[in-house]
């Protein structure tokens, strides 16, 4: 679950699940609990003590399926972020290429608003080269582009996205935002922080297939007083 902001989760989370482990990551983790079912207890509530935090996850390590049927983070009003900046996804439904197309992973999967992380639900791109792989976003208009959030995949071959590359384009010119450094531990939605502008996103991936489940690029409805400052 991704809150957008970072914000204190003070109370509980209710889950009806099985045995799971759940996280609040904002860059470091912190594990709030495990399950130890027990037969007829719903939902199970667990404390992460105050720890602020932009996403939740759950993680069950023992090879069996997750099911997950409903997740709550509660967080006290008092604790609730205030002016919270207002994004957009400037990547919605807008022209998408790539560099080849494998078992028909076509690009524009990764921005029709699907955040299925499942080759199942047809809604990840897949490259049909190991190397050289290449997708790119065209964007309306020149953007100040805050964050490229992208969502990978989770059935198979997750570790495929590491070591790739983010790029904003500007004019001509291609700006590296920042390269995925992603392990069996890393949580399967990725924040890279670009704070650039540009009216197009590109990953390139020189190692292995790119499949992305979802590329958002995320705008400001305000850009910050100190961008338009250095501007």
């Amino acid at each position: 679950m991704d809150t957008g902001e970072d914000g204190p989760v003070t109370t509980q989370q209710e889950v009806h699940s099985t045995k799971y482990q759940l996280s609040c990551p904002p860059g470091s983790e912190k594990q709030c609990g495990q399950v130890q079912f027990q037969e007829g207890i719903q939902p199970y509530r667990f404390n992460c003590g105050n720890f602020s935090a932009s996403e939740v996850s759950v993680r069950l390590s023992s090879g069996q399926t997750l099911q997950v049927c409903e997740l709550e983070v509660l967080v006290q009003e008092e604790n609730m972020p205030k002016d919270i900046p207002v994004f957009s996804n400037a990547a919605l439904n807008r022209p998408a290429s790539q560099s080849s197309v494998g078992w028909g992973g076509t690009a524009n999967r990764a921005v029709d608003g699907n955040r299925n992380k499942w080759w199942s639900g047809k809604s990840c791109t897949h490259t049909s080269r190991t190397s050289g792989n290449w997708w790119e976003v065209q964007l309306n208009q020149e953007e100040y582009i805050q964050t490229v959030v992208i969502h990978n995949r989770m059935d198979c071959c997750s570790n495929r996205i590491n070591g790739a590359k983010v790029w904003v384009k500007k004019g001509s010119e291609y700006d590296l935002c920042g390269t995925i450094n992603y392990n069996v531990n890393s949580s399967p939605i990725i924040r890279m922080q670009c704070g650039q502008y540009g009216q197009a996103v590109k990953i390139t991936n020189e190692n292995s297939y790119l499949t992305l489940s979802e590329v958002e690029v995320l705008v400001p409805e305000e850009v910050p007083t100190e961008v338009i400052d250095e501007d």
